[in-house]
């Protein structure tokens, strides 16, 4: 009897263990849905909004999105829009970017542009950091100033 009850128990524990099974937790610097999708899973036709207390504040537009582990993705012919609180409409456009969750930065490898009514800049590459929203065009750099920019500037001195 007692060797049917150990038996009976070995064939069971699987079964208990089943319904114990652990994910994964999500660690602070990963993104949520990435633990969830293999390394090397590919994803078409990206749109990715960003709110702030119900108003849009940017939006990510790529052909691809390429899962490179739980932390990073890799997005082809991106086009970011980010809007400011003064109305202006900031343009991100690059061929590919390399997005880390766990640094909160892009970095575009290749030529990438950055336009809004202001300005126009293009060079060798982006580095944005989303927490900050601050970024750097990496050079070397061409920049084209609107006449409307340099009508406001007028009398005032630039340094």
């Amino acid at each position: 009897m007692r060797r049917a009850l150990t038996l009976l128990s070995l064939l069971l524990l699987p079964l208990q263990s089943w319904g114990q099974q652990k994910t994964d937790a999500v660690v602070e610097d990963e993104f949520p849905a990435l633990q969830f999708m293999p390394v090397g899973t590919v994803l078409e036709g990206i749109s990715i909004p960003r709110y702030e207390k119900h108003r849009v504040t940017a939006l990510l537009l790529a052909k691809s999105m390429t899962v490179q582990d739980r932390k990073t993705v890799v997005l082809k012919e991106l086009v970011a829009s980010l809007y400011g609180n003064d109305g202006n409409q900031t343009d991100v456009t690059t061929e590919s970017v390399t997005y880390s969750f766990a640094a909160k930065t892009a970095r575009t490898t290749g030529e990438a542009t950055v336009s809004d009514p202001r300005f126009t800049g293009k060079g060798q590459g982006v580095i944005f950091n989303t927490s900050t929203r601050k970024g750097f065009l990496r050079g070397p750099v061409q920049t084209t100033v609107s006449a409307a920019t340099l009508n406001q500037t007028k009398g005032s001195s630039i340094p």
